[in-house]
């Protein structure tokens, strides 16, 4: 099994871990993930901008951004460079 197998399946199982967790959170949990994924966006066109990298500005990486903060700035550029 190659690894883009098994990533795709890990993908897969988080994506239906998340969807579970949001169905569960109420309308104020939601709103505070919504406001954390613009500021997660917001972060990621900085790091375009004023950065000689090519981040990619997609929901997947403003939702980790807006989710980790810091750290998933830091996750979203180490995918960059290593991919």
């Amino acid at each position: 099994m190659s690894y883009e197998t098994v990533l795709s399946y890990f993908i897969g199982a988080l994506a239906v871990l998340f969807c579970g967790w949001l169905f569960s959170l109420k309308i104020k949990g939601i709103f505070r993930i919504m406001l954390n994924t613009a500021a997660g966006a917001f972060l990621l066109v900085m790091l375009s901008v004023f950065t000689p990298l090519d981040i990619p500005l997609n929901p997947f990486n403003a939702l980790i951004v807006g989710m980790l903060g810091i750290p998933g700035a830091a996750l979203v550029i180490a995918i960059v460079l290593f991919l």
